[in-house]
């Protein structure tokens, strides 16, 4: 890290202490409480930005989350992945303007009926969907994977609630515009596997075991030297 690159942050760092002080005398008040002159806070500052080049340089790339620790913390938390029934499905969407006329609704609504159609028919409907969704989902073949109440907007989850496998919904509208769903599979209640929450569950232990390994680091810079640690991420 070089100096200018430091520079530029202990700036930007300090701006921010400012702006959560309210100003910048009131900044300066709480520092001389704290006992500290500008030079000293801005050095501490300084120390702060080397300490956290440290630890995402040195220190983080070595915490490791072994097999062991994943299944221990899943086991702990297993309430969290428990679920309801899960749905699979795929839509298209037809976008309608907020500040739509009667003839532009007129005219999406035509176009998802016409798709309805081609797909009651028989047409693929992801294929469909890549063709002519208006939403994002539409380059996985309007896929928006499993999931279960809750997670959609309420027309859209009753329309999805009440098919089959394999049936495809009349033309359901929302505040998005006009979708028709085909639902390609449903999952009982139950909990989901460890391989499917696995890069969640890492992330979760990793995170717990980086921040003891930085609490231990910061104490030991602690006791070599006074270090007033500003960054609240770092206490």
């Amino acid at each position: 890290m070089n100096l200018p690159e430091v520079d530029k942050q202990v700036e930007a760092m300090w701006t921010a202490a400012e702006k959560q002080a309210g100003s910048k005398e009131k900044f300066e008040e709480q520092l001389t409480k704290e006992g500290l002159t500008m030079d000293q806070a801005r050095d501490n500052i300084r120390k702060n930005i080397y300490v956290r080049a440290v630890i995402n340089q040195k220190i983080q790339p070595l915490v490791k989350v072994s097999d062991a620790e994943l299944e221990t913390a899943y086991q702990a938390n297993l309430e969290r992945y428990r679920h309801g029934e899960l749905i699979g499905a795929r839509h298209i969407l037809i976008q309608v303007p907020k500040e739509a006329t009667e003839e532009q609704k007129k005219q999406s609504k035509g176009k998802i009926e016409s798709l309805l159609k081609e797909a009651q028919a028989g047409k693929d409907f992801s294929e469909l969907a890549k063709a002519n969704s208006d939403c994002p989902s539409k380059s996985r073949g309007g896929d928006l994977g499993y999931f279960g109440k809750g997670r959609m907007v309420p027309a859209f989850e009753t329309a999805a609630l009440a098919l089959k496998e394999g049936e495809i919904s009349p033309v359901v509208e929302t505040q998005f515009g006009y979708h028709i769903i085909q639902v390609y599979g449903k999952k009982p209640p139950g909990v989901t596997p460890l391989e499917e929450v696995r890069r969640q569950v890492e992330g979760q232990v990793k995170n717990e075991k980086l921040q003891k390994t930085v609490n231990e680091y910061v104490l030991n810079l602690r006791q070599k030297a006074k270090i007033e640690i500003l960054d609240p991420t770092l206490k």
